[in-house]
């Protein structure tokens, strides 16, 4: 069998995305002088989470107008999340009350029990009736973020020497569904993905400028809204 060697067009940028990560986290390449600073870090995974967040948000937004007047869709109950067994802070007070390895700790499960789901959203995207490039090129640019997201945080970690159990994450089980010939059941599963995606993202993007303002700055910063 004779192999294609031809790649999507976004193909060519995810890889380049990927690849700069060896050098993103630890070493600027105009800087060879060392490693990051913890400052420059968490610069560097705020920006990354932040973006990740607005990109969902997109994603969200684009399907609720496309699809969400649907009648049927106010009938369904919504899903849990498969991230909701990871123990979270909910109040801003329980956030800032967290020790700082839990809330990181915290961080890198939800981001770790994305990197599944988020392969199995791209690839489903094209089989939305009337779903937009954008929404294909978004949905990519999440995935390839929070893996580039994850390393950084996984650099984190390993510089605070945080003691952090593998496998610890909850696995999706919404492939079946997410795959389904029912349409109504595709669209609906497509939909509660979006919701906990843009919900957690947020969770991150929160946690993670709670944790620069204490470790980067310490505490001398105005906190999330």
């Amino acid at each position: 069998m004779q192999l294609s060697l031809s790649l999507p067009r976004h193909a060519g940028v995810c890889m380049l995305l990927l690849v700069s990560t060896l050098t993103l986290w630890e070493h600027v390449a105009s800087k060879p002088s060392g490693p990051l600073s913890m400052e420059a870090l968490y610069n560097r995974v705020v920006e990354h989470s932040h973006t990740t967040f607005v990109l969902a948000s997109d994603i969200y937004r684009e399907f609720n107008l496309n699809f969400f007047k649907r009648s049927w869709f106010t009938d369904r109950p919504l899903s849990v999340c498969h991230t909701a067994s990871i123990s979270t802070p909910e109040s801003r007070e329980e956030v800032h009350g967290t020790k700082t390895e839990d809330l990181l700790k915290a961080i890198i499960n939800i981001t770790h029990a994305w990197e599944e789901p988020l392969k199995y959203l791209v690839s489903s995207v094209p089989t939305l009736p009337g779903a937009s490039d954008n929404m294909l090129k978004t949905a990519t640019a999440v995935k390839d973020r929070n893996h580039i997201l994850l390393e950084g945080l996984e650099t984190i970690l390993n510089r605070t020497q945080v003691e952090y159990e593998e496998d610890s994450y909850p696995d999706w089980s919404g492939v079946s569904d997410l795959q389904s010939s029912d349409e109504e059941t595709r669209l609906f599963t497509f939909f509660n993905l979006c919701r906990c995606l843009k919900r957690d993202t947020h969770k991150v993007d929160t946690f993670l400028k709670v944790l620069r303002c204490r470790v980067a700055y310490n505490n001398e910063c105005i906190f999330y809204q």
